[in-house]
């Protein structure tokens, strides 16, 4: 399922998104990682075309050691959830809580 997002939003996480390729590629000197089930699909997201998955925004925050919240809203603290609309900033947060991995007890 698609993380719901508007075209700004959209925008901005592919810049971001860019960025992070850009820096690790600076950084590493390697190809940057794939965060996506192919190639054509991560570049929809670099395009800012297409809205990422919960999978697919998981895996970018593991792949590039950022937090969800960075990828979209561009801050590292999550207080910025509050520029966004109640319901929306809920639905966020409780759709990151479900992806959670369960305590195997």
């Amino acid at each position: 399922m698609a993380v719901v997002m508007g075209e700004e939003m959209r925008k901005a996480f592919s810049e971001r998104l860019k960025e992070l390729c850009y820096d690790y590629y600076e950084t590493y000197c390697d190809q940057p990682p794939v965060s996506t089930s192919t190639v054509e699909r991560f570049n929809l997201l670099l395009g800012g075309t297409r809205n990422p998955t919960y999978q697919e925004l998981i895996q970018i925050s593991i792949d590039y050691d950022v937090s969800i919240n960075f990828l979209l809203t561009g801050d590292e603290m999550f207080p910025s959830l509050h520029k966004m609309d109640e319901r929306k900033a809920k639905r966020i947060l409780s759709q990151i809580e479900q992806l959670k991995p369960k305590p195997q007890w």
